[in-house]
């Protein structure tokens, strides 16, 4: 059976992002879309309350992964 040329993962939340690296990491080379409904880049929700909303973190800082990381590995992020 031959892995399919294009998968959409559906979230770019934390297990979203990790299913494409996983895909990528395990020899998938296909394309490969991860869309999230937020309009901003995949970030760690947890830290955004409890540090971010207290000021002990710069909001940059929650990013699940740098936007070149998607690039680099070839995932085609669709936000919003």
């Amino acid at each position: 059976m031959t892995a399919p040329r294009a998968l959409v993962v559906v979230g770019a939340g934390a297990a979203g992002v990790t299913t494409a690296e996983t895909l990528r990491r395990q020899g998938y080379d296909g394309r490969l879309t991860v869309v999230g409904a937020e309009t901003r880049p995949p970030y760690d929700r947890p830290p955004l309350s409890k540090q971010v909303l207290a000021g002990r973190w710069e909001p940059d800082r929650v990013r699940l992964r740098a936007p070149e990381a998607y690039e680099r590995i070839g995932v085609d992020l669709r936000t919003g």
